[in-house]
């Protein structure tokens, strides 16, 4: 795992290549996580709301 330093440490900070920064295993749980937060809303409540938007109901109240 590659970290930022501290300010005054004496480490020297490794930057990696984009090609090894996404085999990295900090990386890749981060990747597997975001999609819990993309998708909120599944695809049947999605397809509902959007025949609502087109009827009639919609267009009398805007």
């Amino acid at each position: 795992m590659t970290t930022t330093p501290e300010t005054g440490s004496h480490i020297p900070l490794k930057v990696l290549d984009h090609s090894e920064l996404f085999k990295d295993e900090v990386y890749r749980k981060q990747f597997e996580g975001k999609g819990e937060f993309e998708n909120g809303t599944d695809a049947a409540e999605v397809n509902r709301v959007l025949e609502w938007t087109r009827g009639w109901e919609y267009r009398e109240k805007n």
